[in-house]
């Protein structure tokens, strides 16, 4: 301990010259070895190599760089936004002020009531998990026969027609009841289909188990195959994958549906959807739909559905990416025939839908002008 506090006393002393750096200190309590650890002294000769001359004087500065300039513009930099609508400092984009949605150009118009645009996604995940609630432990039991259609539990109609009522509400659109004056026709209708392991709206005579009135039904019914309840053949038919025509979903967001009939059999599923009466004052629905939407909506072709807005053949779709402003390519086309109205049918092409992400979509050319309406995808 000696040395290190004979060379602190000769940092003090005033009158102390030479160039000592310093020397190794003991180890500290308890002795042993040298640690290494040197004490470095000001000789007074000027900072050590390697360092700066300093701060400047008070009150000088170094001057700007010759040759730069103010940096490059910012997103917004030249960007106007019309009406009720301001600029996204990260994207450069016009968003819509709270309670209101685009109005085709550059500005923005008071949200209407009823919107599916002004749901919060609690409200959104809420009806989508409720809407997949399975309450029928066993929704069909089988005949005495082949033959014989067999018994639907009512509970698993109730899941059904549950299950229709969410995708339509997050449309904006009202529920449907159950038309159960023929259903006997559409339990023979699911028992032909399962039994022939094969659908058909058109089922030949020579098909076992075939009768008129199943025949009948399967000409007014979405028809599907292999699904667990009649309630899970809900999702496939709004999903229409591999179905250009988007026949299935389109018949379920139709404007006029006002009820459905419902036959399920071991593994085949019919649903009437010829049952009118319906009514609703939206010119037009998406799928997925505009504000908070799930994310299993969107993951194959999206589709744009006109109720009073007309469709020519000349209207398509456009996305944008909000997060970046890059517009996403789609396979665009337009679809119908049948009872509901023509539909734009749109297809990511090359990039997936994410959650979190709001996408804004762009119909151009109907009755109505250029329709624009953004989505936000959520994993619920």
């Amino acid at each position: 301990m000696t040395r290190a506090r004979t060379v602190v006393l000769c940092a003090l002393l005033s009158g102390c010259t030479g160039s000592l750096i310093g020397e190794p200190q003991d180890a500290g309590a308890g002795g042993g070895s040298d640690s290494g650890v040197w004490i470095m002294l000001d000789d007074g000769g000027g900072p050590p190599p390697g360092t700066d001359a300093g701060t400047p004087p008070p009150g000088t500065d170094a001057g700007p760089p010759v040759g730069t300039d103010a940096g490059p513009p910012g997103p917004c930099d030249g960007v106007t936004c019309g009406a009720n609508a301001e600029c996204d400092p990260m994207t450069g984009a016009c968003a819509c002020d709270d309670g209101f949605i685009p109005d085709g150009s550059s500005g923005c118009v008071m949200l209407p009531p009823g919107d599916p645009a002004g749901r919060t996604q609690a409200e959104v995940c809420a009806q989508w998990n409720d809407g997949h609630v399975e309450n029928s432990s066993m929704a069909w039991t089988a005949g005495a026969g082949t033959c014989d259609a067999g018994t639907m539990d009512p509970v698993a109609i109730d899941d059904t027609l549950r299950r229709i009522a969410m995708f339509r509400w997050l449309a904006g659109l009202p529920p449907v009841d159950h038309d159960a004056s023929r259903h006997g026709e559409l339990m023979e209708c699911a028992n032909m289909m399962n039994v022939n392991g094969s659908l058909s709206h058109n089922p030949p005579m020579s098909w076992t188990c075939w009768t008129s009135g199943g025949a009948a039904a399967a000409g007014r019914s979405n028809i599907a195959l292999g699904y667990r309840t009649p309630g899970s053949a809900i999702d496939g038919y709004m999903s229409d994958r591999n179905t250009p025509s988007l026949g299935h979903r389109r018949w379920i967001l139709g404007a006029r549906l006002g009820s459905v009939e419902i036959g399920f059999a071991g593994r085949g599923q019919c649903l009437g959807v010829f049952g009118g009466g319906g009514s609703t004052d939206r010119p037009w629905t998406a799928y997925p739909n505009q504000g908070f939407a799930p994310l299993a909506l969107a993951q194959y072709t999206w589709s744009f559905h006109g109720n009073t807005v007309s469709l020519p053949s000349s209207a398509y779709a456009t996305v944008q990416r909000m997060s970046d402003g890059m517009e996403l390519p789609v396979d665009s086309y337009l679809t119908g025939g049948g009872g509901p109205p023509p539909t734009v049918g749109f297809t990511p092409m090359g990039w997936e839908p994410a959650a979190g992400e709001t996408y804004r979509v762009t119909i151009h050319g109907t009755s109505d002008g250029d329709i624009v309406y953004e989505t936000t995808l959520v994993d619920c």
